[in-house]
């Protein structure tokens, strides 16, 4: 089945040359994004919000790449290639999803789909576990025997063989290469040998099968996959598993029954760069702890039965004490005539209200960098006692070179507040 690749960018709206099948096959995507989330109109317009990754379906494969740039025309085949690093760094940094272990940007970004990148993670890590090790399990096994072997089920033998004595029910365990975790995975390598289009994907593919040729394929369920338990000796299988895993069942919206021909890998790319931001933040060391989205109940009802919880992405602390909370913001904050454009009060009055409910007096907004050399920017809210002081600042995420970001951050900081 050879697919068409479909590449837009998250929150800008496209263009496309689609028969009534891809219509019908993207449309079918609402039911894991989310009716809000995308919209196709009626003349080839499609719009997805919220989600970068890929989603595929029968013959049509949708990329979504986060945007690098806000008015670039989107034809420009080097924005699709600076937004797919930026994302495979976005991940590789955050280490978002932990079982995809991304090869180098140098030799990823050339293929410009995420899809047919994981694939080729996928063949390979398969390959290289069972070149390892082979993994058995004991199978718990009944049948009517000529042999005894195990326990004779008497009940059992006495109803299916009430004249036969040369023949018996036995129960008993045998150590197979026929097991639930071997099953899974070459029934989605079966599978992805009939969604991939690169050549090299399917010969690693079918290299990775020649080690599981006592499995089975069999019909992927929730129930399944969930069922299947890890143990000291199974243990070295974990990774490839969850990986295998991931291209059918982690879907990041919602569990998604029925059809195992959708094959997505969906993240929230706000949630992305907040994590993105958070490793940064916890790598500073120096005395400086980071802790993510920690939750604090900001609002009780007297008698207990009302409370609401605030979540703020990053708060950093110092000496057991918090000194600064930082939130994440993916959005363009557009820089113009030295200053921001794209500021909300709404982004303001949430981190002022986290600096008061912690009691803090340092707080940050910290978006992309979508234009060279942005500089930061400090504002005042409050007055007397309970003035807060709010830096804007922006990270270059283009940049593989984290060292770099983490040093922009500590100057952030510094410049600001340890003068």
């Amino acid at each position: 089945m050879r697919q068409t690749l479909l590449t837009v960018f998250e929150d800008r709206k496209k263009k496309l040359s689609l028969n009534s099948g891809q219509m019908e096959e993207i449309l079918a995507f609402r039911s894991i994004m989310g009716e809000n989330r995308l919209s196709l109109s009626y003349d080839g317009y499609l719009l997805v919000r919220h989600y970068v990754g890929f989603i595929s379906k029968g013959n049509t494969r949708l990329q979504i790449l986060p945007k690098v740039y806000e008015n670039t025309g989107f034809e420009d085949e080097a924005e699709q290639r600076e937004s797919m690093s930026v994302m495979l760094n976005l991940l590789k940094v955050s280490r978002f999803n932990k079982v995809l272990g991304l090869p180098e940007q140098s030799s990823s970004v050339e293929q410009m789909d995420i899809m047919e990148i994981f694939i080729s993670i996928f063949a390979d890590r398969v390959f290289h576990t069972y070149s390892r090790q082979m993994n058995r399990e004991y199978v718990s096994i009944s049948e009517n025997s000529n042999y005894i072997k195990g326990r004779i089920d008497f009940a059992a033998n006495f109803s299916k063989n009430p004249v036969r004595k040369d023949l018996h029910i036995v129960s008993f365990q045998s150590f197979e290469h026929d097991n639930p975790i071997n099953n899974v995975i070459k029934t989605v390598c079966i599978k992805l040998i009939q969604l991939t289009s690169d050549a090299d994907n399917k010969k690693n593919l079918k290299k990775a099968l020649i080690f599981l040729d006592d499995a089975i394929q069999i019909s992927l369920t929730k129930d399944l996959l969930d069922s299947v338990k890890f143990t000291r000796l199974n243990m070295p299988f974990k990774a490839v598993f969850e990986m295998a895993k991931m291209f059918f069942h982690n879907l990041s919206p919602q569990s998604y029954h029925g059809d195992d021909t959708v094959c997505s890998f969906l993240i929230p790319l706000n949630e992305l760069f907040e994590y993105y931001v958070y490793k940064l933040f916890d790598a500073f060391n120096d005395g400086i702890s980071a802790f993510y989205q920690n939750t604090r109940i900001f609002a009780h009802g007297v008698d207990g039965k009302f409370s609401k919880f605030i979540r703020p992405d990053v708060i950093l602390y110092k000496e057991n004490q918090p000194f600064l909370i930082a939130d994440a913001k993916y959005k363009n904050p557009e820089y113009q005539n030295d200053t921001f454009l794209n500021i909300s009060q709404e982004d303001i009055y949430q981190v002022f209200a986290y600096a008061r409910i912690y009691g803090v007096k340092k707080v940050a907004l910290i978006y992309p960098q979508f234009k060279n050399n942005t500089p930061s920017m400090l504002i005042e809210t409050g007055d007397g006692e309970n003035k807060v002081f709010v830096i804007i600042g922006s990270i270059d995420i283009k940049k593989s070179a984290i060292l770099d970001e983490i040093g922009k951050l500590k100057a952030l900081i510094n410049e600001r507040y340890f003068k």
